[in-house]
């Protein structure tokens, strides 16, 4: 009997997991959805769109995996949310071509970190508050420069040699494309967005980016200073921006690889 596959969307609050991959002894998001899949009566190996670290969050993680078995996906993603944690959703689950691959195929992944001085109460799980006295001692209360941290990043876009940006060791090919990168201010509170978006990031890539903007948005270097990180290819030894305040936003397909449903299906 031919392989079928399977995808599913999630999304997640990354506060209660030692990020995605599964780690001997340590709460992960693949060890919990492999679980709940186990509990459906799958026991498979999943392939995942993006590693996301420790206290990542995800509101579009994708989950591919292959199975002999014949799957109605609706009620596979309602027994899953039925065996999942409220820390985890199923918002979707599809029955795609055996080419699928959830990393293979995607064309993009689009990451959110926000930046409070500080956030609004509601928002303190999912962004970096400011000040912070671990990252910047030397700072009071500071203020954000929102356009000198836009023009940092604006260095950031296009296809470069990101091994300053990435955790060192941790892959071999580090080279990759931005296609975005932006800052966004909110108009009702002390809040930004810092949007990163690219065909595929580094291990701690999107941090360090984030890291390094907000130094130079405090005043604390210039913002020629990430610009200068890549053509030099000097290593990045400053601030890592913490996991909590980073969320995986959006990851997309071509329609080839994930069509669009029928208006029938999605009412």
């Amino acid at each position: 009997m031919d392989r079928r596959r399977y995808a599913i969307r999630l999304a997640y609050d990354g506060s209660a997991f030692r990020g995605f991959q599964r780690q001997p002894g340590l709460p992960t998001v693949q060890e919990t959805l492999q679980t709940a899949l186990s509990a459906c009566g799958l026991d498979v190996h999943l392939a995942v769109a993006a590693r996301t670290d420790a206290g990542v969050h995800a509101l579009d993680q994708v989950v591919s995996f292959s199975t002999r078995s014949r799957i109605d996906p609706e009620p596979l993603r309602r027994a899953l949310n039925r065996a999942l944690p409220p820390e985890v959703t199923c918002l979707e689950a599809r029955a795609l071509a055996p080419s699928f691959h959830a990393r293979a195929s995607a064309l993009s992944r689009k990451y959110v970190y926000l930046v409070g001085v500080p956030p609004p109460p509601g928002l303190l799980r999912y962004a970096w508050t400011l000040p912070d006295l671990r990252a910047f001692p030397e700072l009071g209360r500071p203020t954000l420069d929102v356009r000198a941290m836009r023009e940092a990043l604006s260095a950031a876009l296009g296809e470069h040699d990101f091994a300053p940006f990435a955790r060192q060791g941790a892959q071999k090919d580090t080279v990759r494309r931005v296609t975005r990168a932006d800052v966004i201010e909110s108009t009702a509170d002390p809040l930004v967005a810092i949007v990163l978006e690219g065909t595929g990031f580094l291990r701690a890539m999107v941090r360090n980016l984030v890291g390094t903007a907000v130094t130079i948005g405090v005043g604390l270097a210039p913002a020629s200073a990430l610009g200068e990180l890549l053509e030099t290819g000097t290593r990045y030894r400053g601030v890592r921006a913490p996991g909590w305040g980073l969320t995986l936003a959006e990851v997309r397909y071509p329609a080839s690889a994930w069509p669009p449903e029928p208006a029938s299906e999605r009412a």
